[in-house]
């Protein structure tokens, strides 16, 4: 098999703010694409963890509520890897702080649920830190990575 050359450059990181709405969620993509600047197949699962973090966010977060927010980084390293970072207003009024994790295998199949396994099985690794305004997920994808390199 033949060495696929990765790119050597490093294009800096770009921040956008977002209303905690799900119509955004669509919005906080197209920024994203446009700030990885990567052709489609490799913006791809950039783009889908992007989306279910947003949504998490939204979902499970003071991001959802009237005024809530979504803070989304994007950082494009030298070979192309991203290191996406969705930053969240943390919990709703009277709520524990909502920590991210993979739920362990249900014995039913459920609608929900699945999304970080996902963001898992997408990227080099995932992992998130407290932030002074929420939680923030952190995300390292190679976006050159075939899916049956697992």
């Amino acid at each position: 098999m033949p060495v696929q050359k990765k790119g050597n450059r490093w294009r800096g990181e770009s921040t956008g703010y977002f209303d905690g709405r799900f119509d955004q969620v669509r919005r906080i993509r197209d920024w994203c694409r446009k700030a990885i600047r990567m052709d489609e197949e490799r913006a791809a699962p950039v783009l889908l963890i992007a989306s279910e973090l947003a949504t998490n966010a939204i979902q499970h977060s003071a991001s959802g509520d009237q005024y809530g927010r979504v803070r989304v980084t994007v950082e494009v390293m030298p070979g192309d890897f991203v290191l996406l970072r969705v930053i969240d207003d943390g919990s709703r009024v009277g709520r524990r702080v909502t920590r991210p994790c993979v739920p362990a295998r249900a014995e039913e199949p459920s609608v929900g649920g699945h999304g970080l396994a996902l963001v898992s099985a997408l990227s080099e690794k995932w992992w998130w830190t407290d932030h002074p305004q929420g939680v923030a997920v952190w995300v390292l994808i190679d976006p050159h990575r075939s899916p049956d390199d697992d």
